[in-house]
């Protein structure tokens, strides 16, 4: 019973500093928002860049990109996780601003926070991204390639159709054996 009540009040936790986070981010002047997430994105870029340095040809020659500063919590047998940010067309320098919401199921312990940068290799990729009918599941590979231009995506995870996903590590630390889902749409307020 113990354990039980220790579950129902992480869980009831979890949900509360996620609902406080997401209400907060609401409150804030959409302008400035946008600014700060563009300037998020620079940074994100940055951290890429350094880690793995073929991300910068292929931000620049991709269809589009997406970068997303995101944060977890995973604890027992449940985790979630949310994270915001920008993708960018290089096609037509459209910015949709998008949050990301995470959910892990299986054995879940820990905290991290952590940046992405998505690669989006085409226009129809775009268009379900930016809509939120692009839902990422535990599919990875070591080494991609986009299947039309043969460009190879060596240190990025493949987790759909068209997209491909690098990341780097803020803080934290997390143990897991999970099956994780996310799903990335557009924040509606910033459109």
């Amino acid at each position: 019973m113990q354990k039980f009540s220790l579950r129902l009040f992480l869980i009831t936790l979890l949900i509360i500093l996620t609902s406080t986070s997401v209400s907060l981010a609401k409150e804030k002047d959409p302008d400035k928002e946008r600014a700060e997430l563009m300037q998020m994105s620079g940074e994100v870029l940055d951290k890429m860049s350094k880690k793995y340095p073929e991300t910068t040809d292929q931000v620049e020659n991709s269809y589009a990109y997406c970068t997303i500063s995101s944060s977890s919590v995973k604890l027992g047998f449940w985790g979630s996780g949310h994270g915001r940010g920008v993708a960018i067309n290089n096609e037509t320098g459209e910015k949709v601003y998008v949050k990301m919401k995470e959910v892990t199921v299986g054995f879940n312990i820990g905290a991290k926070e952590y940046d992405l940068l998505f690669i989006i290799t085409n226009k129809d990729t775009w268009d379900k991204f930016i809509s939120g009918k692009i839902e990422f599941g535990t599919e990875v590979t070591a080494a991609a390639t986009d299947g039309v231009s043969g460009d190879a995506y060596t240190n990025a995870k493949n987790v759909a159709k068209g997209v491909y996903v690098y990341q780097v590590d803020k803080k934290g630390l997390a143990v897991e054996l999970t099956f994780k889902g996310a799903r990335i749409s557009p924040i509606r307020h910033l459109q």
